[in-house]
């Protein structure tokens, strides 16, 4: 089929995207954890495909240049469309309950402001791991990075703020 593909036969490609769509798609939501942005990619993926059929030398087999084609851009949505979003809430659970609401929100000011100067790697992978509750494995994986990376940025965070904030 990748032959019939590459003469231009639309059959060929039709059938390749029928066989390949549905995994594909879910192999990119896994990642992204976005239906749209999924969708989007494969379809991105296939119009490329066929764009560039004449060009295309598929050294491996279609489906694990498929699957790897999937899996980068994948990351790359999550590396520049999934930035941090402004509007995220700091949380504080006190145990001393003798803290009053002024100072509370003065602390929840000055972290959040805090947070928004750390440099743009470690604000996200602090975020994701510190408020959005992920695993540093999680995160490594969403970024491509390493858990050791993910570690060494969340421990560079909460040394800044210790510094700013004490």
């Amino acid at each position: 089929m990748i032959k019939k593909l590459k003469t231009g036969n639309e059959k060929a490609f039709e059938r390749i995207f029928y066989l390949y769509s549905d995994r594909l798609f879910l192999w990119a939501y896994k990642i992204t954890g976005d239906h749209l942005a999924s969708a989007d990619i494969v379809q991105d993926f296939f119009v490329r495909c066929w764009e560039k059929r004449d060009i295309s030398s598929f050294t491996l087999s279609f489906k694990a240049y498929a699957y790897k084609s999937i899996y980068n851009a994948s990351l790359n949505y999550i590396r520049y469309h999934k930035r941090f979003v402004p509007g995220y809430e700091i949380t504080i659970d006190l145990i001393d309950e003798n803290v009053n609401d002024e100072d509370l929100e003065e602390l929840k000011r000055l972290l959040t402001k805090t947070v928004d100067e750390l440099p743009d790697r470690c604000k996200k992978i602090f975020i994701m791991t510190t408020l959005e509750k992920k695993k540093y494995t999680e995160v490594a994986d969403l970024l491509g990075i390493s858990v050791n990376t993910v570690k060494v940025q969340v421990s560079k965070a909460y040394r800044i703020l210790r510094e700013k904030i004490g």
